[in-house]
């Protein structure tokens, strides 16, 4: 249990440097097949339509930093769990300020190749601005 709790707290953590570094193909591909990102904006369904859709709303500039942090895990064989709080940091011409931070609200399942979001949430706490592409 403790090894998946590892493997988990690493697909949290891969998905915010993928989100950071644009690199949305790899993002997708930390979700399974049928795997769904959900925000307040937009919801998207399976990994093809969530890398679409963050190359259209998250543009390489301003850059951004995600954080992750205060997860708490349960997992139940090949099913698990997350609540995890986060922070994204915005660069801004006077340096970089606080654009969102909530609760990540997830669904995970274990393939043979490792642990999948099945559901991503997020849940806005607090929301300035975020330098997207939204509709």
């Amino acid at each position: 249990m403790l090894e998946d709790k590892d493997a988990i707290r690493e697909l949290l953590h891969r998905y915010c440097f993928c989100m950071d570094e644009g690199r949305f193909d790899e993002l997708a591909a930390l979700f399974s097949d049928d795997g769904e990102w959900i925000a307040p904006y937009r919801t998207a369904k399976g990994p093809a339509d969530i890398a679409v859709w963050l190359k259209q709303s998250v543009p390489p500039s301003p850059r951004r930093v995600h954080y992750v942090m205060n997860s708490i895990i349960s997992c139940d064989g090949a099913r698990a769990t997350a609540r995890s709080n986060y922070l994204v940091m915005v660069e801004g011409p006077n340096g970089p300020f606080p654009s969102v931070c909530g609760v990540y609200d997830d669904e995970l399942v274990k393939r043979s190749d490792g642990w999948r979001f099945q559901r991503r949430q997020l849940i806005h706490a607090f929301k300035g601005e975020m330098a997207l592409r939204l509709p």
